[in-house]
C-alpha cells in the first residue's frame, strides 16, 4: 500500500464515510503484510529506551492495539495505543469523525471510545513488537470526568482508574501518556489545569510507575508523560504564558519525564466544522493545526529544556516533522497525515528528521 498504490486507492477511500474507512484501514493493517518497507535506522534512546528511528503514531489512530504489527511494518520506531480507559466506553454519538479535504484535516469528537483495560492487554501481550516501542495513552473514563462537577471525590477515583490500567499495561509499555487535553470530553481540559492536577493525578501516577517497576526489576524507568493542549479549558490559544501556567507545577515538583504536544483544537473546530449547540465542537488535526502545533514545542523547549518532547499535529509532509524537531521535538508523531498521505509518509518523513535532529 506504500507509495502510488495508496495514491491509486484514494479516491475509494474518499468515497467512504471517514469512521468506516478507518475501521478498514485498521482492517488492512491487522493483515499480515509488510505495508511501508525496511525501517529507516535513525536510533534514539531516552533513559534506557532505544527507538529505532523518531518517527511514532499518535494516539488515537490504534485506539485498542488492535493493528500493532501492521503499524510496526509501516516502519515507525514506536506507536502510541488509546486512549485506553479502566473500563469499555462506546464514546460520543455519531457522525464524530470527519475528513476537512480542502484543509487536509480531520475533525473529531470521539469522545474516548475503548474496549477497556483488560481488552487492550490481552491483544497486546499476543503481540510481539521486537524492536518498535510502545506507549499506552491512559485517561479517567468521561464518566468519572463528568462527575467531577457534581460530587467530590474526583481525583481518588480518577487515580484508581489509572492505578488499574497501569498494572494491566506496564510489563509492555516504554511510557505512558496521561491525556487530559482532549477537548472531547466535558470538563476534561478543567481537570489538567486544576491547582490539584500534579500532586493528585500526575505524581501518585508516577509513583505507582516507580513501584511497578521495582516489582518488576526494570532497569529502564517506566516513563510519563503528559499531553498538552494548543488552548487553554477556555478555547483560548495558549501562549506562553498560557503553556507555562500548565507546565511550570509538574515542573517544580518533577512529577512527569516529558511532554507530548499538542492535542486537536477546539477553537479550529468552532471555525473549521462548527456544530450546532449543544454538541461537542470537536477537534481539528491536520495541516490547520501545524502553526498552533510548532509554536508550542518551540515555547515547550524552551520552559523543559531536560524533559523528553514529542512533536504531533500538521504533520503532512518531510519537511513538517522536521520543522518539529528544529523547533525542539526528540520525537514526531503522525495521524492525520497517514490518512491524507499513506504509509510512505513515515520513511518520508524519518529521513528527513534525521538529518534535522
Amino acid at each position: 500500500m506504500e507509495g502510488s498504490v495508496y495514491e491509486w486507492l484514494w479516491p475509494l477511500v474518499r468515497l467512504t464515510p471517514a469512521e468506516l474507512a478507518h475501521r478498514l484501514g485498521l482492517l488492512v493493517l491487522r493483515a499480515p503484510l509488510r505495508l511501508g518497507g525496511s525501517a529507516v535506522a535513525d536510533p534514539f534512546a531516552w533513559r534506557g529506551h532505544r527507538f529505532r528511528n523518531r518517527i511514532g503514531v499518535a494516539a488515537g489512530l490504534d485506539k485498542n492495539g488492535e493493528a500493532l504489527t501492521g503499524l510496526a511494518g509501516l516502519g515507525v520506531g514506536f506507536i502510541e495505543v488509546g486512549t485506553v480507559l479502566a473500563r469499555p466506553h462506546g464514546g460520543n454519538a455519531r457522525p464524530r469523525l470527519r475528513r476537512l479535504e480542502r484543509e487536509h484535516a480531520l475533525w473529531n469528537r470521539l469522545g474516548f471510545p475503548s474496549e477497556g483495560a483488560a481488552r487492550v492487554r490481552d491483544r497486546i501481550a499476543r503481540t510481539p513488537l521486537a524492536d518498535v516501542a510502545l506507549a499506552i495513552n491512559v485517561a479517567p473514563h468521561p464518566l468519572t470526568v463528568r462527575s467531577a462537577e457534581l460530587e467530590p471525590g474526583f481525583a481518588p477515583r480518577a487515580r484508581a482508574e489509572l492505578f488499574e490500567i497501569a498494572g494491566r499495561l506496564h510489563p509492555w509499555a516504554a511510557f505512558f501518556v496521561l491525556n487530559l487535553s482532549s477537548p472531547n470530553t466535558p470538563g476534561l481540559r478543567r481537570q489538567l489545569a486544576g491547582a490539584g492536577f500534579a500532586d493528585e493525578l500526575v505524581a501518585p501516577l508516577r509513583a505507582e510507575l516507580a513501584r511497578l517497576d521495582a516489582r518488576a526489576r526494570r532497569l529502564a524507568p517506566t516513563l510519563l508523560l503528559v499531553k498538552l493542549p494548543p488552548e487553554d479549558a477556555d478555547g483560548k490559544l495558549l501562549d506562553a504564558d498560557g503553556l507555562a501556567g500548565l507546565v511550570r507545577p509538574l515542573l517544580a515538583r518533577d512529577v512527569c519525564d516529558g511532554f507530548v504536544s499538542s492535542n486537536t483544537s477546539a477553537a479550529l473546530a468552532r471555525t473549521l466544522a462548527p456544530m450546532p449547540e449543544p454538541e461537542a465542537p470537536g477537534g481539528i488535526s491536520g495541516a490547520p493545526l501545524r502553526p498552533l502545533a510548532l509554536e508550542v514545542i518551540g515555547a515547550l523547549a524552551e520552559l523543559a529544556p531536560d524533559q523528553l518532547r514529542i512533536g504531533v499535529g500538521g504533520v503532512l509532509a518531510a519537511e513538517d516533522a522536521a520543522a518539529l524537531v528544529r523547533r525542539g521535538a526528540h520525537l514526531v508523531e503522525l495521524y492525520t497525515g497517514l490518512v491524507y498521505r499513506g504509509p510512505r509518509l513515515v520513511r518520508e518523513c524519518a529521513e528527513a528528521v534525521r538529518g534535522a535532529a
